[in-house]
C-alpha cells in the first residue's frame, strides 16, 4: 500500500503546475519544417513538402502538426508526438466524440491542435485540461469552480470554456492565468481573433464580443451563424444570406467566378493563408472552391485540376501552405458514398463541413494542393521508405553507378533525363522476362526505362519498352520495326503530367522504326550498354522521336517462371493438336498464397488449371492424394501428384509430376511434369 501511495504522489507531481503561472496563451512559432499527414494502405504517417516520408506510416489515425506537435492514434488510444515521431504523451486517452464510417467507430483525438503553447485536452475518461509541448498537464484554477464540459484552444491569450449549469451549458473565457476573463454566461462561443470572438445567446442568435465580453458587432445578436475572424474577415449567416463580414459590415456576399458571373453562397468556411472554402447556392451538389479576400475564385480543383472531390460538403482549409483534399483515384468517380454519422455531445471538429481524415470511398486518395491549385503531394504516388536516402547515381564524376541510366529524346518530344537509378524505389524501369511462355534463361526479355520530357511544351512522363528476342547475347543488334518479333523492337509511351481539357490533343504511341542496341554485358545478373532508337506513330511516320540512352548494370528482375518438362497420354495429344498455343499457357500465371492455415499453389486461371494445397509452412518433398496432407486437383477434379517444394526469402520454387486417371476431360489418362521458380509468396494480409 505505501508503494501504491508513493506512485500516485510521483504521478501527481509529474503533471502538477503552479496555479499562479499558466503555461498557455503565449505566441509560439515552430522551428521545424512542415509535416503533412498521408495514408499508406491502412496506416498513416507524415511526409515533407517534397512528398517523401519523414515519419513512416504506423498509426491508425493522425492529425496535422501544430506548433511542433501532432496527435496520433494506436490500438491503445491517442498520444502526442514531436517532429521526430517520439511520444511526448504516450497513447491512451480517447475523446467522447466519434465519427462512425460504415459502422466503424473512429474516436476523435482528445487533443485539439496546439495553439499559443498548449493543447486543449478532452479525454472521454477524465476531466478537460491543457497539455504543454513537453506533455505536462495544466488545470486552470477556474476549473475548480464548475463542472467543465469542453474547452477550446488559446487564442490571443484567451480560451473558451463550456460549463455545466445543470439545466443547460454556458460558455465563458479564461485568461492565461487560468482565471475567468469573461464569466460563463453565453450559450456558445469561439476563438478570439483581432480582438473579437463569436458568441451566442442561443443556437441561432450570434454576434461578436470583445475581450471584456461586450457585444461589439452587430448591434444585436442577430447572426444565425458566425465563425472566427481570419485575415480581417469572418464567415457569417444573416437570415438567408451567407458570406463574409469585416469589422463593420458585409465584405463578400457573392462568389466571383473567372467567367464574370457572381453567385450566392450555400456554405462558407474561415480564411486560412488568405484563402477560404465556399460552395455556391442553387446548384446540384456543387464542389467547393477557394476564394481570395476579394471574393474571387482562385482555386477550383474540379475545373482547373480536373479532380473529383469525394465529399463536396466538406470545406477543408489550407494548413502550412497546402490544402488537403480527398479525391477520386485515377477516375472521375470515387465509388460508393460511405455512411458517415457522429456520436457524442457534438464536437465542432466532427461537423459535416470539417475535414474527414479518412479514405472510406472505393476509389479515393488524399492529395495536397499548393496555393496555385497544383498537386504537390499524392497519397497514391510511390515514395521511398522513411529514412532511406536516395541511391547514388554516379560511381564517380561522369561515370554511371551500377543500376543507373540516363536518357535523352529529341524531335517530337525534347528532354534529358537522369542519371537515375533503375533499382531505386518508385522507379519501375527494369530488365526482366517478357512473358510467361519461356524461362528466365531463354527469354524473350523486356527492357524498360522511364523518364521525363516535354511534348508540345507540356511536361510528359516517358516509358520506353524494348522487346529482346529469344537467344539474344552481348553485342550490337539492329532495332527493327515494332511488329518484327525476330529483332529488337519497342514502344515509347508519353503521358501528360498535368490534366488538359477532354478535347485537347494527346500524345501518340511511338513505335520503333530503326536504330541500334549495344549490350556490352547481358546475363541474368544485369545489363550494360547504350542505344540509339528512332520511333514514330504508326499513322504519322514523319513525326519522329530520336532516343538515346546509356545504362550500366541494370539489375535483372526474375519473373515467375514455369516450364513443362514432360507430357504423356491425352495431354501430349492435346499439345499436338494446338502447335501454335503452347500448353504451358494454360498453367500460367502461377500464384502462391498462404492463408487460413493452408498454402495454395495455383497454376493458371483458365483451361485445365492445376491446384496444390499444402499445410501452411510446408517445404520439401510431398505426395498428394486422398489420404495425404497435401491435395491436388486438375480442373477441380482430384489427381495424384508428387514433387518437391522449396521456399526462401518469400519466394517459392519446385517441381511436380501429376498422374491423371479417370478424369472426365482426358480419356485414357495423362501425365505431366512441371518445373516452377521465382514465384513470390503472398499472404492474406497482402491482399
Amino acid at each position: 500500500m505505501p508503494l501504491l501511495r508513493s506512485s500516485l504522489i510521483a504521478t501527481t507531481c509529474l503533471f502538477a503546475v503552479s496555479a499562479h503561472a499558466g503555461p498557455c496563451g503565449t505566441e509560439f512559432e515552430s522551428q521545424h519544417p512542415p509535416l503533412y499527414p498521408l495514408p499508406d494502405e491502412e496506416r498513416w504517417g507524415y511526409v515533407g513538402a517534397d512528398g517523401e516520408w519523414r515519419l513512416a506510416p504506423q498509426w491508425r489515425q493522425v492529425r496535422p502538426f501544430s506548433e511542433g506537435r501532432a496527435a496520433v492514434e494506436t490500438k491503445e488510444g491517442w498520444g502526442l508526438i514531436g517532429p521526430s515521431g517520439a511520444y511526448v504523451v504516450p497513447p491512451g486517452p480517447r475523446d467522447a466524440d466519434a465519427v462512425i464510417i460504415d459502422e466503424t467507430r473512429y474516436h476523435l483525438s482528445p487533443y485539439k491542435p496546439f495553439s499559443e503553447g498548449c493543447s486543449a485536452a478532452t479525454p472521454e475518461e477524465g476531466s478537460p485540461h491543457f497539455i504543454t509541448p513537453d506533455g505536462t498537464r495544466w488545470d486552470p484554477p477556474a476549473f475548480t469552480e464548475h463542472d467543465i464540459l469542453d474547452i477550446g484552444a488559446f487564442s490571443e491569450g484567451l480560451a473558451w470554456v463550456r460549463v455545466d449549469n445543470k439545466d443547460d451549458s454556458e460558455t465563458g473565457w479564461i485568461d492565461s492565468d487560468g482565471s475567468w476573463a469573461i464569466e460563463p454566461e453565453y450559450h456558445d462561443g469561439g476563438d478570439f481573433a483581432a480582438g473579437r470572438a463569436p458568441a451566442a445567446m442561443s443556437d441561432t442568435n450570434w454576434g461578436y464580443i470583445d475581450r471584456n465580453g461586450a457585444l461589439v458587432f452587430p448591434s444585436k445578436f442577430v447572426l444565425s451563424e458566425s465563425g472566427p475572424y481570419a485575415d480581417g474577415l469572418a464567415p457569417v449567416k444573416l437570415g438567408d444570406d451567407i458570406g463574409y463580414m469585416d469589422a463593420d459590415d458585409w465584405a463578400i456576399r457573392k462568389i466571383s467566378f473567372a467567367d464574370g458571373t457572381s453567385k450566392a453562397m450555400a456554405a462558407a468556411g474561415p480564411f486560412a493563408d488568405g484563402l477560404a472554402p465556399v460552395r455556391e447556392a442553387q446548384a446540384y451538389n456543387p464542389a467547393p472552391v477557394w476564394i481570395n479576400q476579394e471574393g474571387e475564385v482562385v482555386i477550383d480543383p474540379e475545373s482547373d485540376s480536373r479532380l473529383t472531390i469525394c465529399n463536396k460538403s466538406r470545406l477543408p482549409r489550407y494548413h502550412d501552405g497546402l490544402l488537403p483534399l480527398v479525391v477520386g483515384d485515377g477516375t472521375n468517380l470515387c465509388g460508393n458514398t460511405p455512411e458517415v454519422s457522429h456520436e457524442g455531445l457534438g464536437d465542432t471538429r466532427s461537423g459535416p463541413q470539417q475535414m474527414l481524415w479518412a479514405l472510406p470511398w472505393a476509389r479515393d486518395k488524399l492529395v495536397w494542393l499548393d496555393r496555385d491549385g497544383h498537386e504537390v503531394i499524392d497519397s497514391s504516388a510511390c515514395r521511398r521508405p522513411a529514412g532511406m536516402e536516395p541511391l547514388s547515381v554516379e560511381a564517380y564524376a561522369g561515370v554511371l553507378a551500377a543500376g543507373a541510366y540516363r536518357m535523352e529524346v529529341s524531335g517530337a518530344a525534347e528532354g534529358q533525363f537522369g542519371p537515375v537509378r533503375a533499382d531505386a524505389p518508385c522507379n519501375r524501369s527494369e530488365y526482366t522476362l517478357a512473358d510467361n511462355e519461356g524461362t528466365n534463361d531463354g527469354g524473350p526479355w523486356r527492357f524498360s526505362l522511364r523518364g521525363e520530357a516535354r511534348w508540345q511544351g507540356h511536361p510528359v512522363n516517358t516509358n520506353l519498352s524494348l522487346n529482346l528476342p529469344e537467344g539474344l547475347s552481348a553485342g550490337t543488334h539492329e532495332v527493327g520495326a515494332f511488329d518484327d518479333d525476330t529483332a529488337v523492337n519497342g514502344l515509347l509511351w508519353l503521358s501528360l503530367q498535368q490534366s488538359r481539357a477532354s478535347d485537347s490533343e494527346r500524345p501518340a504511341t511511338y513505335r520503333s522504326q530503326g536504330g541500334t542496341l549495344t549490350l556490352s554485358k547481358f546475363d541474368q545478373a544485369s545489363a550494360t550498354g547504350h542505344m540509339e532508337v528512332t520511333l514514330a506513330p504508326r499513322d504519322a511516320p514523319e513525326r519522329t522521336i530520336n532516343l538515346s540512352a546509356r545504362f550500366r548494370e541494370i539489375p535483372y528482375t526474375f519473373a515467375p517462371e514455369i516450364e513443362i518438362t514432360q507430357l504423356s497420354g491425352a495431354l501430349a495429344e492435346l499439345q499436338e493438336e494446338m502447335p501454335d498455343d503452347p500448353l504451358v499457357n494454360f498453367f500460367t500465371p502461377i500464384e502462391v498464397t498462404e492463408a487460413d492455415g493452408r498454402l495454395y499453389v495455383v497454376f493458371g486461371t483458365r483451361g485445365p488449371n492445376l491446384e496444390l494445397v499444402f499445410p501452411a509452412g510446408h517445404y520439401g518433398p510431398f505426395t498428394a492424394g486422398p489420404d495425404e496432407p497435401v491435395s491436388a486437383s486438375l480442373s477441380e477434379m482430384p489427381v495424384s501428384a508428387e514433387g518437391t517444394l522449396s521456399r526462401a526469402d518469400g519466394v517459392i520454387a519446385g517441381d511436380v509430376a501429376v498422374e491423371i486417371r479417370n478424369h472426365p476431360r482426358f480419356d485414357g489418362g495423362a501425365g505431366m511434369s512441371l518445373r516452377f521458380a521465382h514465384v513470390p509468396l503472398a499472404t492474406s494480409s497482402d491482399e
